[in-house]
């Protein structure tokens, strides 16, 4: 096998560069460095290129509630991102899926972001949130859908999206940063993730999964 060795500057050490043991088809692969002037490899972080994507699948059921006008962190959706670069962009995208025991009912989906260290509940900021406007005591939330139907409670499981979302929270290489989806509900019910009202083992029960992923996006 093939190397290029450097050694560091400072004699600390040296640094090697090896070429694969075979390419596919013997094929002759070039890697281009970046033309402008003083580059590192840290310049590979450009802009617009994904840096990292974390993501959180969940297909264990949970429950949520009873308080009513109350939103509820789906704890097991929380996903964690350690920043790559500095001031990154970061687009988040969740399935959420489950259903309450008020019939007709309509719930909502809030996404929040954190970026303390220890990530309490308490420093959850809400992003992608529509605005209430004069009407302070309507919650402000970011996607929404309806409870079950009293004619197919065992089956027929709600699912609601929040697609493709880009937030841009200023925070540096290495720094704390956390996503979360919160569950609103209207009334003093119980909410269950992933599973229908009734749960039921037939051949028509309905278990669907959750899950949130997040793409850091180099500024």
């Amino acid at each position: 096998m093939s190397q290029l060795k450097l050694t560091a500057d400072g004699g600390g050490g040296t640094v090697a560069i090896k070429g694969p043991a075979s390419t596919t088809g013997n094929a002759a692969l070039e890697m281009t460095v970046p033309s402008t002037t003083s580059d590192t490899l840290d310049s590979l972080k450009r802009s617009g290129n994904i840096l990292q994507v974390v993501k959180t699948n969940v297909t264990a059921t949970s429950s949520y509630g009873t308080s009513a006008a109350t939103h509820y962190t789906l704890t097991p959706l929380n996903t964690t991102v350690t920043p790559v670069g500095t001031n990154s962009h970061y687009i988040i995208s969740a399935q959420v899926s489950g259903e309450g025991t008020a019939s007709n009912q309509q719930y909502f989906l809030r996404l929040v972001r954190n970026t303390t260290s220890g990530f309490a509940d308490g420093d959850n900021v809400a992003i992608a949130i529509g605005d209430n406007g004069s009407n302070n005591t309507a919650p402000e939330n970011t996607s929404a859908f309806h409870g079950y139907a009293l004619e197919n409670n065992d089956s027929t499981i709600s699912t609601a999206h929040i697609s493709s979302y880009v937030d841009s929270p200023s925070v540096s290489a290495g720094g704390n940063l956390q996503y979360k989806v919160q569950l609103f509900m209207q009334t003093g019910t119980t909410w269950y993730m992933n599973r229908t009202k009734t749960e039921y083992n037939a051949t028509y029960g309905d278990y669907l999964p959750s899950w949130i992923t997040v793409m850091e996006v180099a500024a």
